[in-house]
């Protein structure tokens, strides 16, 4: 771990100093690129979101809480070595966990792109973690799911998340639909829900 960790931080800051150059290493696939050119921002110009959590931390997200200018933003990663390319604030945990880490009803929005059938994977484990994500929301909150519908990334598809059923179905920022498949290389969808009111 600790050799990870060291290999992660030299990364981190190589490209840290790249980023200051002015010209940022990106992920080149449409979907990262869709939820960077598009949604990242329609948050951000958004007035109703304030505060906002993060999932999954990796080399390509590091730049991710800079197009959030204008919000708070935490991240959350399960990886230690990978906190190298949080933010400020950071959480080291696994997401079921969420909520002995962020007091309910105190985000805006909590953005899970990734992590559903990249380690969160057990049925039980992903409701616990979308039922905190959903109690960790106030109410008008949205909750932006990134997955992939394809065998073994898809064995606990939304629909069948009880979790979910708690939500309404929302727009994706900066979009006018629900769901849409952003890679079809790999069926990277997107799938927005919002917390109700009442």
């Amino acid at each position: 771990m600790p050799a990870k960790a060291d290999l992660y931080r030299t990364a981190a800051r190589m490209l840290g100093t790249i980023d200051k150059s002015g010209w940022i290493l990106r992920y080149r696939y449409g979907d990262r690129r869709l939820l960077e050119d598009v949604v990242l921002p329609a948050l951000d110009r958004d007035p109703a979101v304030e505060s906002l959590l993060l999932v999954g931390c990796a080399w390509y997200t590091r730049h991710y809480p800079g197009l959030l200018p204008r919000k708070r933003v935490m991240t959350m990663e399960i990886d230690p070595a990978k906190a190298a390319f949080g933010g400020d604030p950071h959480i080291v945990a696994n997401m079921t966990d969420i909520t002995e880490h962020i007091a309910p009803a105190s985000l805006d929005a909590v953005i899970c792109n990734g992590v559903l059938g990249w380690g969160l994977d057990e049925p039980d484990a992903v409701e616990t973690a979308f039922a905190g994500a959903a109690a960790c929301l106030r109410p008008g909150g949205l909750f932006l799911l990134g997955w992939n519908d394809i065998p073994p990334r898809n064995d606990c598809p939304p629909d069948a998340i009880a979790a979910l059923d708690g939500l309404e179905i929302a727009d994706i920022p900066g979009l006018d639909t629900h769901s849409l498949v952003a890679l079809e290389r790999n069926q990277h969808c997107y799938q927005a829900y919002r917390k109700p009111e009442g």
